[in-house]
């Protein structure tokens, strides 16, 4: 977990990778989910854009790292990243 006030990064399950955080863009929190695809050696990462709202949300259905199983990274996916603004996106990247 990274966290220096203008940027955290919170890796929820390191298994079946999925997490959020939160950044600085412009003098205002832009907050993020990300998800990844397991390749072998690589992931295939969607970061997508969250509310405030849903970020605490995250927080509270998920108090720390857990070894998740491919549904319950599913269950994330289908609430946190589809649907909302893509970010970033691509093999091996994340914010």
């Amino acid at each position: 977990m990274e966290n220096d006030g203008r940027r955290f990064f919170r890796v929820i399950s390191n298994q079946v990778r999925f997490g959020c955080g939160f950044r600085t863009v412009e003098g205002r929190k832009q907050y993020f989910a990300w998800h990844g695809y397991p390749n072998r050696n690589d992931d295939f990462f969607t970061t997508t854009e969250i509310s405030e709202r849903e970020f605490l949300q995250i927080g509270s259905e998920y108090p720390r790292e857990i070894q998740a199983d491919r549904e319950t990274a599913e269950i994330f996916r289908k609430k946190y990243i589809e649907g909302h603004k893509v970010l970033l996106e691509g093999w091996n990247k994340l914010l």
